[in-house]
């Protein structure tokens, strides 16, 4: 499970996240208890756990101690090795790095806990309840990034002439189209607004719903779905960020709305996507993470609509296997995906909020494909954890602290669905936060 390029493989993304880019190194000496590396002139060796104590850290069987932050915000949870308290020493010109931080940050990034784990939920889904973040209560917490900063520390100290690149905080914001139009048809309409009705109680909020439904009568442009995406769009515009849009191509089903992607409506919001440089990506449909025929056909048609190759992906309801979905991603042309999040639980499902390459346990070696982990979307906050808006605003303002002393970026997913409904939060919640943080 963790072999020496597993090791390696951690110590590159610790690295790249410390310095801001990709340094070479080699691999000196590997073993139970440490694998050594050359970086520049100087050998760094990194105390590890033995394969036992590896077994039982990834159970949640292990205690962690606690250390300051590279900036003294809070204590952080860490693997002590040996009687050492202080963070590194140096002998003979070798730096020895006394604290594991390598072997819960590969569980992290490689989502080992989730190969491990054979509970799902009802959609096939790994549950936050079993995970190593859940079991060392560090969902809120960049692990690896703060790891990552601890190794800038002793970088700046020990190899005084390398550069640092520190990279600036920043937020992405994320919209899953999972349909482009509420109101299709008087008895689905009707459906949809009895059950905001049920749901909510929100009655200010229906006679608003009401009030698109008959709008969209004449002119599907002003449906409430589709007026979000518009919406959605001038927002990140005025706030100078480039959001990211994630369109269906699938068929009619249970869960996939299966909408027209050649709609001539959606046809020009693609081309106010292009003309304002946002981006446009595949949102896979509910059967395609383990299906690569399926997905096969959903990015063509999404490639054809969207007139360019698919790069960007999030999977529909978060739905992915470690075990085939990047590899059906990477084969079939995605390069970047950001489906690693908890739909029940925000934070740091991956112990990072930068982009970094998955692990291919298969080949023991990493994807080419990459990863931007989903901090948090809408529906977690409102539905999932039932928060409140002052709640809301609460854990993203701690979420955004975190990342923003560690120069990570805030993958932030809002629907479109959820703009003119649940107004109060998209109004109090979502534009706050985008107020708050902008540029």
């Amino acid at each position: 499970m963790r072999t020496e390029n597993a090791l390696k493989y951690t110590i590159d993304t610790i690295l790249e996240i410390a310095l801001g880019y990709k340094i070479e190194f080699s691999v000196v000496e590997f073993s139970e208890q440490n694998i050594e590396i050359k970086l520049k002139n100087k050998n760094i060796n990194f105390s590890i756990c033995g394969t036992e104590n590896f077994k039982k850290l990834l159970m949640g069987d292990l205690e962690l101690s606690d250390i300051s932050a590279f900036d003294d915000y809070y204590k952080i949870p860490i693997l002590k090795i040996g009687k050492e308290n202080i963070l590194y020493q140096t002998e003979n010109e070798k730096i020895i790095v006394n604290f594991d931080i390598l072997s819960l940050s590969f569980i992290l990034l490689s989502g080992l806990d989730e190969l491990v784990s054979e509970e799902r939920d009802k959609h096939d889904r790994f549950l936050y309840r079993n995970s190593v973040a859940k079991k060392y209560n560090t969902i809120k917490v960049p692990l690896v990034d703060e790891y990552a900063m601890l190794l800038r520390i002793i970088l700046k100290k020990e190899y005084p002439d390398i550069e640092i690149k520190p990279r600036q905080f920043s937020i992405t914001p994320t919209h899953d189209i999972d349909d482009i139009y509420r109101f299709q048809g008087p008895v689905k309409s009707i459906k949809s607004i009895l059950s905001q009705l049920l749901r909510s109680k929100n009655i200010k909020e229906v006679i608003i719903a009401l009030k698109f439904f008959f709008q969209s009568l004449s002119d599907q442009r002003r449906d409430p779905y589709f007026k979000g995406i518009e919406t959605l769009l001038k927002v990140s515009e005025a706030n100078g960020l480039k959001s990211i849009f994630f369109f269906m191509g699938a068929n009619p089903s249970a869960f996939d709305a299966g909408h027209n992607i050649q709609d001539k409506n959606l046809k020009a919001i693609l081309k106010q996507i292009r003309d304002t440089g946002m981006i446009a990506g595949i949102h896979p449909g509910f059967y395609t993470y383990k299906d690569r025929n399926v997905l096969k056909m959903e990015i063509e048609r999404v490639q054809e609509a969207i007139g360019h190759p698919v790069v960007h992906s999030r999977q529909h309801y978060l739905r992915f296997d470690r075990q085939q979905t990047f590899d059906n991603l990477q084969a079939e042309g995605v390069e970047i995906d950001y489906t690693m999040g908890f739909a029940e639980e925000e934070g740091f499902k991956c112990g990072t909020s930068h982009e970094f390459h998955p692990y291919d346990f298969k080949n023991d070696m990493p994807y080419k494909i990459k990863e931007k982990p989903l901090i948090t979307m809408d529906v977690t906050l409102s539905s999932y954890k039932s928060y409140s808006v002052a709640e809301a605003r609460q854990s993203l303002d701690l979420l955004s602290q975190r990342i923003r002393r560690t120069g990570g970026d805030f993958i932030i997913l809002w629907h479109n669905a959820y703009v003119y409904r649940e107004m109060e939060f998209y109004k109090n919640v979502y534009l706050e936060f985008l107020n708050k943080n902008r540029k």
